[in-house]
């Protein structure tokens, strides 16, 4: 095998998503390729009509409603969720396959699994979970390891997967108005605090402390989905191509004191 082919069958492979057929000898200089791999920004995903941001909407708050509608309903709000998931996941799917920028699609693959969530976890996650690799990780791939996280940390997806949209102040005025109006007890939810200190950025041997969890859960609380995490005045909502805007509840339902993480 000529030098040349078997380096450029290198670059393919492990760059790439691997070799085509005939890709190899159409593929002349192999460093040049894979610079050029590296030129604008990500290739865009187009959701399929079928899962666009309205029907994923429409879907969701179809599936809310389950305790109001019959079985054969409640049936088909569920199987709605999961031909939705299932459409996006051939979009994305399809790109990767076709794609003539390979290493870009195994960087989104390779960060969509460092930030991941999960489509099994819970039934709503599952037609946000295309959704957010297409606006929150894909984006961002050949940018910012910092903006990356935090268009994760905002995305509805993650909001719900980790439970941060009911993460609320325990002394916040929201927390206040559930005890008086409904009698519910509501406070910190430190689920998505220790994943991305864990296993987003730190490491399990970064350094932190169970205080640092609980403080960056706080710093955290006031970050909800639009529709989920209940009302109240002071939301301030944020523009965003996901499905179900995230929200602000940060008036509402933002913990009072001051933080302070450890600086290391």
């Amino acid at each position: 095998m000529p030098a040349v082919v078997n380096q450029t069958l290198r670059a393919l492979n492990r760059f790439g998503l691997g070799a085509r057929v005939d890709e190899a000898r159409r593929v002349r200089d192999p460093r040049g390729w894979l610079r050029a791999q590296l030129e604008g920004g990500a290739p865009v995903v187009t959701p399929p009509p079928d899962a666009s941001p309205a029907a994923i909407v429409e879907s969701i708050r179809a599936f809310r409603m389950i305790g109001q509608i019959s079985e054969p309903e409640r049936r088909q709000a569920r199987r709605r969720l999961i031909e939705i998931a299932a459409a996006l996941s051939r979009a994305a799917f399809t790109e990767r396959v076709r794609s003539e920028r390979p290493f870009v699609e195994r960087l989104v693959a390779f960060w969509s699994n460092h930030l991941c969530v999960s489509a099994a976890a819970k039934p709503i996650v599952a037609p946000l979970a295309g959704s957010y690799e297409r606006d929150a990780i894909r984006p961002h791939v050949l940018g910012r390891f910092e903006e990356m996280v935090l268009a994760s940390a905002k995305h509805p997806a993650m909001l719900v997967y980790l439970d941060n949209f009911q993460s609320i102040g325990p002394d916040s005025r929201g927390a206040q108005a559930a005890a008086r109006g409904r009698g519910q007890r509501r406070g910190l939810n430190e689920n998505y605090a220790r994943e991305l200190l864990e296993l987003h950025t730190l490491g399990v041997d970064g350094g932190y402390r169970q205080q640092d969890v609980q403080e960056l859960a706080r710093v955290l609380t006031g970050w909800t989905v639009g529709g989920f995490g209940g009302g109240g005045r002071g939301r301030r909502r944020t523009r965003d191509s996901c499905a179900l805007p995230p929200s602000s509840d940060v008036a509402v339902r933002r913990h009072e004191a001051r933080q302070t993480l450890r600086q290391r």
